[in-house]
């Protein structure tokens, strides 16, 4: 079966596969526990059949034993006239096997010798139709041989009815079996779904997210629950701590770096061909930038940002940012290809963030590619989400590195040769989170492509 169809079904999920596997074990149990019990009645139906001919024979022999023959003939024709439509049949033999009484006239024993088919039987008179063959015993009583038998639509009735009450209690079990299955089932899939969407949503930002805890839960789920919760707690805990530090830290040191900056800015009006004065307010410039993007993305990833979202047209913006950066990609001997929709491409966010985002993107495209490289920023409006692509023709980022680099201050470029404070991409991924938006990274051979899907239904 495909994945697709799987998927559909719920077969992919545990919960739905464990119920059925358990309903499927449970219906092969019971079958296996309602044929022996058809066995053992049909075993003991036979039995009693047998044992009830076997008591005849015991009766009848007594009665030769006490009265002789002629009685015991008598008897045997009583036994045969009280049998209703040749339900019991009965035929008593002489010495020499000549017919002496008994409803039946012939037998032809060559049919078999325990169950003979009712053709077998000639007995003068149409049995009952539901008689379909006898079973048969064979007693010696003295000199004479006593045959009886029964007809086989006892069994069969019998059996008929328990057949009947096993099948419709076979039904009404694996029905049971599995309306509880899918039951106990729907309630587990239910209780992961809540943990799966509870560590979603930690994962895209929503630190404070819990998994809704079980009245009386005592059972494993409710106990990996709490471990789960109990772990969220600890992790929101050091990371608020660590995201506090370089936030205080970021902040602390913002003010002392714009004055000392304001300084340079002093000490150069009158000394503005001093070099190290220069190099001093560009390092100066350069540590405010970086403090500042520790803030920006601080500000990004504390949710706070949302208030801003409103619906936008995601393409205008593309449209103004590379119109920006066009002339700067020029004067670096590249190349910048547009490709976007003529119609809106609707989505909710942030225009701000949306163009800081892009302008990241196209930023460290420019600075890693060299001269004649050429970059295509697509835009694609699909029906549940818009695709915003940047590929290039540069050198591209190794597949090892594609998710390190949007750690903080990571740069592929150890010896640090190329400028920048390695924030371009954690910003990236912060907004990314902020709207929803999934980031991939993927190699465009050559060179590097970037995609971010948007969804349509918003990101607030």
């Amino acid at each position: 079966m495909p994945d697709r169809a799987r998927s559909r079904l719920g077969l992919n999920r545990t919960s739905v596969r464990l119920s059925l596997q358990f309903a499927f074990l449970y219906a092969i149990l019971s079958a296996v526990m309602f044929f022996g019990a058809y066995w053992m009645t049909d075993f003991e139906v036979r039995d009693w059949i047998e044992d009830q001919m076997r008591s005849d024979a015991v009766a009848l022999e007594r009665v030769f034993d006490a009265n002789g023959a002629v009685i015991l003939t008598d008897r045997v024709a009583v036994l045969s006239a009280f049998s209703f439509d040749n339900e019991r049949i009965y035929q008593l033999r002489g010495p020499d096997g000549e017919h002496l009484a008994g409803n039946v006239i012939e037998i032809d024993q060559a049919a078999g010798r325990d169950f003979l088919p009712v053709t077998a039987v000639d007995a003068g008179a149409l049995p009952d139709p539901e008689v379909s063959g006898y079973w048969i015993r064979f007693d010696q009583i003295g000199p004479y041989t006593l045959i009886q038998g029964t007809g086989d639509h006892v069994i069969a009735e019998v059996m008929e009815a328990l057949s009947i009450a096993l099948v419709a209690g076979y039904i009404l079990v694996i029905s049971a079996g599995l309306i509880i299955g899918t039951s106990v089932g729907i309630r587990t899939e239910r209780r992961i779904r809540r943990i799966m969407e509870t560590l979603e949503n930690v994962s895209r930002g929503a630190l404070a997210d819990r998994i809704p805890a079980a009245q009386r839960g005592t059972d494993d789920l409710s106990r990996v629950s709490g471990a789960v919760n109990a772990t969220l707690d600890q992790l929101q805990a050091l990371l608020e701590s660590q995201k506090q530090i370089a936030t205080d830290i970021a902040h602390d040191l913002r003010t002392p770096l714009q004055r000392l900056r304001q300084r340079l800015e002093r000490m150069i009006e009158g000394r503005s061909d001093d070099e190290d004065l220069q190099a001093a307010l560009a390092e100066t410039e350069n540590l405010i930038e970086t403090f500042k993007a520790l803030l920006r993305i601080a500000q990004i990833e504390s949710g706070t940002q949302h208030e801003h979202f409103v619906p936008l047209d995601l393409a205008t913006i593309v449209r103004d940012v590379t119109e920006i950066y066009q002339p700067v990609a020029e004067d670096e001997g590249q190349v910048l290809i547009t490709s976007v929709p003529r119609n809106p491409v609707q989505i909710q966010g942030d225009p701000a963030l949306l163009g800081q985002l892009l302008a990241n993107l196209i930023e460290n495209a420019i600075r890693h590619c060299p001269p004649g490289a050429t970059f295509h920023v697509t835009l694609e409006n699909g029906s549940n989400n818009a695709v915003l692509s940047i590929a290039d023709d540069g050198p591209g980022i190794p597949a090892d590195e594609a998710e390190k680099v949007f750690r903080r201050f990571y740069r592929i470029d150890k010896s640090r040769t190329f400028e920048g404070h390695g924030l371009g991409l954690p910003l990236v991924k912060a907004i990314c989170r902020l709207h929803d938006a999934r980031i991939a990274l993927s190699d465009n051979a050559p060179g590097l492509k970037v995609c971010v899907t948007f969804p349509k239904d918003g990101g607030a």
